[in-house]
């Protein structure tokens, strides 16, 4: 017979509470915010459609009024590397250190998703990849000795736009390593008023790169995408 150690039941217990309140939200916020839908391609993939010359349109999100731009139509199903939320008390304050710009920037684009499609995303390969998420930026780093696949058009760091709370709900289920499906716009957006200083551009395609500075002064950085979703499917529910 084995005997535990009381820090081991305490970690055991710990592990079965955080597993039943997993199960307990993932079976609620279905029922509440999802419908059920029959499961879609098992491909892990990413497509873009042009939107052409949209024009700029105005909304209100979380406090703050902007300006925002359409600019591609975008689709990706993937493999869940990083969730990291930028909103809310706590985080708000840990993210923006007091910045007025970057509590606009947490209120609008409140979640980060970093996401994996393709050959680079097989689980397998995953494990052998070293991920960080700092500051808004998915940072990953080679194993040589493990040769992972590692094709930088196959891994995206998003900033998530929620269209809904039924987005939101779905994004808070999501974990590492779980397949979601996302659709939605790549889109340009700006603040208004005192923030009419702050302009933040989107990725539209593979590979985009910025051509001029990004807010902050990081010249020549890879570009990030500016994700307004309004569908996620994900453990065979529809969430929109």
């Amino acid at each position: 017979m084995i005997k535990l150690t009381k820090k081991q039941i305490l970690i055991a217990g710990i592990i079965t509470v955080i597993g039943i309140f997993h199960i307990s939200k993932l079976a609620l916020y279905s029922k509440l915010w999802g419908k059920p839908v029959s499961s879609s391609s098992a491909e892990l993939i990413e497509t873009f459609e042009d939107l052409g010359n949209q024009p700029w349109q105005k909304t209100y999100i979380n406090g703050y009024n902007i300006e925002y731009c359409l600019r591609t139509k975008y689709h990706v199903k993937g493999r869940i590397i990083w969730v990291d939320w930028n909103d809310g008390l706590i985080n708000t304050w840990y993210h923006s250190a007091g910045k007025e710009a970057t509590k606009l920037y947490n209120a609008v684009a409140s979640v980060d998703i970093s996401i994996a499609h393709g050959a680079t995303s097989d689980p397998d390969n995953l494990r052998k990849i070293k991920f960080k998420h700092s500051e808004r930026a998915l940072v990953y780093t080679y194993l040589y000795k493990d040769n992972p696949i590692i094709n930088h058009d196959e891994i995206n760091n998003n900033h998530v736009i929620p269209a809904t709370t039924a987005i939101r709900r779905a994004i808070a289920l999501l974990k590492k390593g779980d397949v979601a499906e996302f659709e939605g716009y790549l889109m340009d957006w700006k603040g208004t008023g005192k923030f009419s200083y702050f302009n933040i551009e989107t990725a539209t395609k593979r590979g985009d790169v910025h051509t001029k500075q990004l807010y902050g002064g990081i010249p020549g950085a890879g570009m990030c995408r500016q994700f307004y979703v309004t569908k996620i499917i994900y453990n065979g529910y529809l969430f929109e």
